[in-house]
């Protein structure tokens, strides 16, 4: 209660290309006060996961098409990149608890299209508070479980919302490898207005995923 928090999501660009950095980054939170619940992605390493296993992968409106053979590279993907940041935390002196269940209950988005792709239906902040009070920083992963204990991928970006929903954090932050949201251009857009833009992004051709 005596903290600020801070939800960190984090794309698997940056865990990749600039682990060091992120590690140091998020040690510097922690010791100025706005401590990080990070949520880790891994889009480009399982795309070379899956490639690596002749998996083809698809997406359909964004989100990535997870049959059982894509759930179980993924799920060892995540673990293993999660383990790497804590590690990359561990050796810089600052305390780091990976959290790979017990967060995220979810129900079958879309069985038929998706797969074992999850939709978040409650959030236990459990596990976080023991991590934290025991002064590590909490490093999760974007799985989650259906009620009867099915693991499913739940895309990164919602989890970290959900997360957010049920923290009520004092920043939200998203680390991607483009630095940001990009217009039909490609160049970052510097900042948008939610209430005046967002209907008119929504409808542009050019914003997916």
């Amino acid at each position: 209660e005596k903290r600020k928090f801070a939800v960190v999501k984090v794309g698997g660009a940056l865990l990749r290309d600039e682990l060091d950095e992120l590690a140091n980054s998020l040690t510097f939170l922690q010791r100025v006060g706005l401590y990080p619940i990070v949520i880790q992605g891994a889009g480009p390493q399982l795309n070379a996961a899956l490639e690596e296993e002749g998996i083809e992968s698809r997406r359909v409106d964004g989100l990535r098409v997870t049959d059982p053979a894509t759930l179980e590279v993924a799920r060892r993907v995540f673990l293993e990149l999660n383990l790497t940041l804590v590690d990359a935390l561990e050796n810089m002196g600052t305390r780091a608890r990976p959290i790979t269940s017990g967060v995220f209950t979810a129900s079958l988005l879309d069985k038929e299209q998706l797969g074992f792709v999850g939709e978040v239906t409650a959030v236990s902040l459990d596990p976080l508070g023991k991590a934290i009070r025991a002064g590590c920083l909490p490093i999760l992963t974007c799985l989650g479980e259906t009620p009867t204990g099915q693991i499913v991928n739940i895309n990164a970006d919602t989890a970290a919302r959900e997360l957010a929903i049920a923290i009520e954090p004092h920043k939200i932050v998203f680390l991607t490898g483009t630095g940001g949201l990009l217009d039909e251009h490609g160049q970052i857009m510097s900042s948008i207005n939610l209430t005046e833009d967002f209907d008119d992004l929504m409808n542009e051709e050019w914003v997916h995923s």
